[in-house]
């Protein structure tokens, strides 16, 4: 037995190489589907949204947490992230600034097609006055692929990767919520709304572990075949 095994030095490197690597994938991907049903969980347990009373304290509220305000968006305060696609079309999202008691909180309306025009940014109308404003409460989180930092100017509305919350709140000079408002629910402030929380369900994790431990067994069986009964050349 040691011999073949001797025989077949490239193909045991092989196989102790990515037969670990196969078996991490799948239960990584086991680890995914636990997280994406807690997420479910989550959204649906904070589905109804939370009426925010003018004055209200909510700095306590929980990620994700549906919530319904009344507020005027602040002027001149307008950013449009870049790189957003929707249908395969390339365009913006509109975020925009609105006060809820002593803080500041971001408001994604929704997206809109760029239709190429970077250079001016296109000018939306300006929406006046209170009004009522649905959507989740999503933390505001760094853009991993980002090359560059966003320079933040006294210009709008200014085009912007991601949103750097220090960089705002030093921009801003007064606190600002750790979310963005991402509505959801007709209004006059909603344009195309396309946020998701994930973009794979549980099940299809679930494949894809399967997949992986799939592989890690022929990966398996094939050394067993070639070492110990295929015939030698």
């Amino acid at each position: 037995m040691l011999n073949k095994i001797a025989a077949h030095k490239a193909l045991l490197v092989f196989t102790l190489l990515f037969l670990p690597l196969t078996l991490w994938l799948g239960f990584w991907q086991l680890d995914r589907v636990e997280q994406k049903r807690q997420l479910i969980a989550s959204l649906t347990a904070l589905e109804q949204p939370l009426v925010i009373v003018a004055g209200q304290n909510v700095s306590d509220l929980l990620d994700l947490q549906r919530v319904t305000l009344q507020a005027s968006f602040i002027k001149p305060f307008v950013w449009f992230k870049d790189n957003q696609v929707v249908n395969g079309q390339v365009g913006y999202d509109l975020v925009a600034l609105v006060k809820v008691g002593a803080d500041l909180l971001l408001v994604n309306r929704g997206w809109f097609a760029s239709h190429g025009q970077r250079d001016p940014l296109p000018i939306l109308p300006w929406l006046e006055g209170s009004m009522a404003l649905t959507g989740r409460l999503v933390p505001i989180q760094a853009n991993p692929y980002q090359l560059a930092a966003d320079v933040y100017t006294g210009q709008y509305p200014q085009l912007v990767q991601a949103f750097d919350l220090p960089q705002l709140q030093n921009q801003l000079k007064q606190p600002l919520l750790p979310w963005v408002l991402k509505l959801d629910a007709p209004s006059p402030a909603l344009l195309v709304p396309h946020w998701r929380a994930s973009t794979m369900t549980p099940e299809k994790h679930l494949g894809y572990a399967w997949q992986w431990f799939g592989l890690a067994l022929t990966l398996c069986l094939l050394y067993i075949y070639r070492v110990f009964f295929a015939t030698s050349d």
